[in-house]
C-alpha cells in the first residue's frame, strides 16, 4: 500500500450500521488526513443530502476532515442525467422520482436546463408525446401502495427506469428501519410488466469518473500532480457494488466483514478484493506499518 494516495470509503457497513459506528473507526479519516492521504465517502445510499449523513456521522463521533469528499447514488442518478439532457439539448425530458428528499433534491436541480421537468403530479398520455420521460427510483424509508402504482403508471406511459443502486439489502436495515430498496418495489410490480431497470449507483463507472475527479478538486486527471486510478483504494463490504467498482475503475480494493460479507462471500463472486480485513479500524495498522 505504499502507493495509495487516497482511500475511498463506502459507508452503511464499512463506516456504521444503523446508528451506530463500527468500533474503533472514530478516528480513521482524521489519521489518514494527518499522513496527507485524501478521503472520500462514497454511498448507494440516497435518502438523505450530504450534509444530512455528514451531520449523522459527525453525531456519531466520526471525525471527519474538512478536505473529505462525499458522493451518493442521488448524485450518481442526477448526474447520469444530466448527461441525457446534455446530450439532447432539443428534446423534453419529463422526469419522476420516488424517493426520499436526498434524491428528490439531487434530481430537481435539473430543472435549471429548460428542456427538463420533475413531474410530481398525474401524467396526460396526450401532453406528454415525443418527451423522454425517465423514473427515478431510489430506496425509501417504507415501500407504499403509492409508490407502486406511480411506477406502474410511468411504465405504461413509456418512461424509462432508473434505479439508484442494484443493492439487495442495506446493512442499515440491522437497525430499527427496514428499508425498501429500488429492486424490491421493481420485483413487486414486475410479474406482470416487462420492462428493463437500469441502475447509476456503485458499481456504475460514473463513480469512478466522480471520485477521481472529486479527489482531484475538479482538474483535469490527466495533469501528473493528480491522483491516479491505481493510487486509490476503495473500502467497501459489498463485492458485487464496491469490489466490482474498483476493480473495473484500476482502484485497489479492501474488503471489510463488518457488513454484507464474510470470509466465505469472495468464493462466489469473480471480482475478488486485493485486501481483505474485518473491519476499517485494521486498515490502519497496515497504512501505519508502511
Amino acid at each position: 500500500m505504499n502507493n495509495i494516495r487516497a482511500v475511498v470509503f463506502d459507508m452503511d457497513g464499512v463506516l456504521r450500521i444503523g446508528n451506530k459506528l463500527i468500533d474503533n473507526v472514530e478516528h480513521v479519516l482524521q489519521d489518514l488526513d494527518q499522513k496527507n492521504i485524501k478521503t472520500m465517502i462514497v454511498t448507494n445510499e440516497c435518502r438523505y443530502t450530504v450534509d444530512e449523513l455528514k451531520e449523522d456521522l459527525e453525531d456519531l463521533g466520526l471525525i471527519i476532515p474538512k478536505s473529505c469528499g462525499f458522493y451518493t447514488a442521488g448524485l450518481s442518478a442526477r448526474d447520469y442525467l444530466e448527461k441525457k439532457i446534455l446530450s439532447f439539448p432539443k428534446q423534453d425530458f419529463i422526469i419522476g422520482v420516488i424517493g426520499e428528499l436526498g434524491v428528490v433534491y439531487a434530481i430537481n436541480t435539473l430543472t435549471k436546463y429548460k428542456n427538463a421537468e420533475l413531474r410530481t403530479g398525474a401524467l396526460d398520455k396526450e401532453k406528454i408525446k415525443n418527451k423522454r420521460l425517465y423514473l427515478i427510483i431510489g430506496t425509501v424509508n417504507k415501500i407504499k401502495i403509492s409508490h407502486l402504482h406511480k411506477i406502474l403508471k410511468w411504465i405504461n406511459c413509456g418512461a424509462k427506469v432508473i434505479t439508484t443502486c442494484k443493492d439487495n439489502c442495506d446493512p442499515s436495515s440491522r437497525g430499527d428501519l427496514i428499508v425498501g430498496m429500488p429492486n424490491h418495489m421493481l420485483h413487486m410490480v414486475g410479474f406482470n410488466n416487462k420492462f428493463n431497470g437500469y441502475s447509476t449507483g456503485k458499481p456504475h463507472p460514473i463513480f469512478k469518473e466522480k471520485i477521481l475527479q472529486l479527489l482531484n478538486n475538479g482538474n483535469d486527471n490527466n495533469n501528473g500532480n493528480n491522483i491516479q486510478a491505481h493510487e486509490v483504494l476503495f473500502v467497501g463490504d459489498t463485492i458485487y457494488t464496491d469490489i466490482q467498482l474498483a476493480e473495473e475503475s484500476g482502484f485497489q480494493s479492501c474488503l471489510v466483514l463488518s457488513g454484507n460479507s464474510n470470509k466465505h462471500t469472495p468464493k462466489s463472486f469473480v471480482s475478488e478484493p486485493n485486501y481483505i480485513l474485518d473491519d476499517v479500524s485494521k486498515l490502519q495498522s497496515i497504512l501505519h506499518n508502511n
